[in-house]
């Protein structure tokens, strides 16, 4: 996968986890849903910080933050076989 592969699955991602992130606050169902909107923040933090990486070239940087990513439980590359 590469770098435009990578930007364009995170834009998609971003995009969905602000729709999550806007109906969790809406629903509002459990009263301090403060985890789930701290994981939200902190993907799309993430993403940002990935982004701002590559538009700099510094891969290395942009890769470890893509780590933290699936650390987080975002997946954006495909697993080798």
């Amino acid at each position: 996968m590469d770098v435009f592969e990578i930007l364009t699955e995170l834009d998609r991602r971003e995009e969905q986890i602000e729709i999550k992130l806007k109906k969790i606050i809406e629903a509002n169902l459990n009263p301090f849903p403060g985890d789930r909107i701290h994981k939200a923040k902190l993907l799309l933090k993430l993403i940002y910080e990935f982004k701002k990486h590559i538009q700099a070239d510094e891969f290395i940087l942009a890769g470890m933050k893509l780590r933290d990513l699936e650390i987080e439980g975002l997946m954006i590359l495909p697993e080798s076989k």
